[in-house]
This record gives structure tokens, C-alpha cells and sequence, in this order.
């Protein structure tokens, strides 16, 4: 973090002018001293970016799509089509969910990502859980039949 200050001579501290800069907030660029260095993931940012970056992280596009697909999915579940579309998209779900989740709460994150990453998790336990009430099904139809 020190690189970026100490490149620069006689930088101060925006917030404290009589304090020597030791890093450059990697979203404005403004010189922080040490008390005002917040570091998220190896990156220095100030006070109002870390607000930002908070307010404005959401999962990604992917989780998106997979909530569209598990939505599907469990539609034409429901449908009695063979599962392997739940199957994949549910795995893949639970998968990306637990990412984004960690993702999440390591920058902070907003609650409106948080509540489509749990929706996603969800989702994809449902669509879990009806392929192996699928599977159940057809094993005990097969038995019958015997």
C-alpha cells in the first residue's frame, strides 16, 4: 500500500493535512494516511469508497441467469420432463450461490444482493431436492410394474 504515497513526495493525508500520506485510494485516488486507510481485499480505499463499493455490489450477471434457469428448470420439472435441467441448473445454482455469498459478505454488500443470492440458494435446493423426489417417483413406479 505504501508504493503509490511514497512515489510521491510530501503527499499528505486529505483528511489530515498535517499527517503523511501512506497509500492512494484505489477507487478516487486521494492520499489517506494510515487512520484512514480502510483495506478490502489487499486494496487500500477511504471512508466514503468503502460506502460505495458497499452500496453498489450486487451478485453477478451469472447469478442472475441461474435464478432465471433454476426458475425454468423447476417449471418444466413440474411438467414431468426428465430432470437433468433441474439437475444441472440447481447444482450449478447452489454452486454460484455459495460464491456469491462469500463474495458478498466479504466486501459487505448490499441487501438487495444478499436477498438474491439466498433466493438463488433456495431455489436451487428446491430444484435439488424435486429431481431426487423425481428419481423416488420413477424407482417406485418401476417397482410397481414388477
Amino acid at each position: 500500500m505504501a508504493g503509490p504515497a511514497a512515489s510521491t513526495p510530501g503527499a499528505r493525508c486529505a483528511r489530515h493535512p498535517d499527517v503523511a500520506a501512506v497509500a492512494v485510494c484505489a477507487r478516487c485516488g486521494g492520499f489517506l494516511c494510515g487512520v484512514c486507510t480502510e483495506v478490502r481485499d489487499e486494496t487500500a480505499y477511504c471512508e466514503p469508497c468503502v460506502e460505495w463499493r458497499v452500496r453498489n455490489t450486487r451478485p453477478s450477471r451469472a447469478a442472475v441467469v441461474l435464478l432465471v434457469a433454476n426458475v425454468v428448470a423447476l417449471g418444466l420439472l413440474l411438467r414431468l420432463l426428465p430432470p437433468v435441467g433441474s439437475l444441472l441448473a440447481g447444482g450449478l445454482g447452489a454452486f454460484l450461490a455459495a460464491r456469491e455469498s462469500r463474495r458478498i459478505a466479504r466486501v459487505g454488500g448490499a441487501p438487495r444482493g444478499r436477498l438474491l443470492v439466498r433466493v438463488l440458494a433456495g431455489l436451487s435446493a428446491v430444484n435439488l431436492l424435486a429431481v431426487v423426489l423425481w428419481l423416488a417417483l420413477g424407482a417406485y413406479l418401476l417397482l410397481l410394474r414388477r
